[in-house]
């Protein structure tokens, strides 16, 4: 297993720098740094050769790549002119705690409720648990994040205090002041990250339960004389993680990689705001160790995802 995952890691750096390449090139294709200074009335010739010196604006973008890649590879990811020329490491871990902050609560409770409801369906099929599931599940797959987000704004911003003359949440910006001040402004950001995910987990989840559900080796361990606990615990639950680990992979890191439209609509500053602004704003290094980051969670959680699969089935060997 250690000799897999070694492979796997040395195998994943090629994709990365294909990927950051890539994305270096489209990015210094759709977005000129000298936007911004060309619509300024007021910026001198010294702010565009000061542009021009900070992006390598005056070589070939594959040779800036290749410079980019260098520096990053040291720790050095330039600095930002989108915040007044920090270093763009020292925004980026500012806004990936903020992001994390959001991302670690709302994976947990996905990745636990998801589990609960699929298997709780599954195992109660036809019940009235499993149609309200079901539907609640069909609601959310149905309904957009930027929608969801936007209704309970409105709920816990006009509904709830006219009727009940309190407001519970902060629909706006992140707020540290205190533990119970920080709860009233993560709450919301949180479910709308979940729902949507939730019910394509629950989903998921559910058709994997009931595909182990009628395998042969279940009906084995029942005729064994097996208690119904041990046999949904030891055989069917771990069984059915199986593909549910792939899942979880993929959602950690749309998560942990920053989640655009709802810190977008509840004003979070985390990586999702950061991107876009970056985009408008040109600011290349920003984009890209922001794009890195993303790539890289990608790679990991898929890795660590191949290495559950032999944790969760011993069957499964990479020799």
């Amino acid at each position: 297993m250690f000799v897999f995952a070694v492979r796997r890691f040395f195998a994943a750096i090629p994709v990365l720098l294909v990927a950051t390449f890539l994305t270096y090139m489209a990015t210094a294709w759709a977005v000129d740094p000298l936007d911004s200074i060309r619509l300024c009335t007021t910026c001198d010739e010294a702010a565009e050769l000061r542009i021009i010196e900070l992006y390598d604006l005056d070589t070939p973008a594959p040779v800036r790549y290749v410079k980019w890649l260098g520096s990053a590879v040291t720790g050095d990811f330039g600095e930002s002119t989108l915040q007044g020329e920090r270093p763009v490491s020292d925004v980026f871990w500012e806004r990936g705690r903020n992001t994390m902050l959001l991302a670690l609560p709302a994976f947990f409770l996905l990745t636990l409720m998801g589990t609960v409801t699929g298997v709780y369906s599954a195992l109660k099929q036809y019940s009235i648990g499993d149609y309200a599931i079901t539907s609640i599940s069909y609601l959310g797959l149905a309904m957009p994040t930027f929608f969801f987000g936007l209704l309970l704004q409105v709920i816990f911003t006009i509904w709830v205090p006219k009727y009940f003359g309190v407001k519970p949440f902060w629909v706006f910006g992140m707020h540290l002041e205190s533990p119970y001040q920080f709860l009233r402004s993560v709450t919301l950001p949180v479910m709308t990250l979940m729902f949507v995910l939730l019910a394509s987990d629950s989903r998921f989840i559910r058709a994997a339960v009931l595909d182990i559900k009628s395998a042969d080796f279940i009906r084995t361990a029942r005729a064994k004389g097996l208690t119904e606990r041990k046999v949904i615990t030891k055989h069917l639950f771990r069984n059915a993680m199986i593909p549910a680990v792939t899942l979880w992979s993929l959602n950690a890191a749309a998560l942990f990689g920053g989640s655009l439209i709802t810190e977008t609509i509840f004003a979070w500053p985390g990586f999702g705001r950061l991107l876009i602004d970056a985009l408008f704003k040109g600011d290349l290094n920003l984009v890209m160790a922001i794009m890195l980051a993303i790539t890289t969670l990608v790679v990991l959680f898929n890795l660590l995802a191949d290495v559950l699969y032999g944790v969760l089935d011993p069957r499964i060997r990479y020799d």
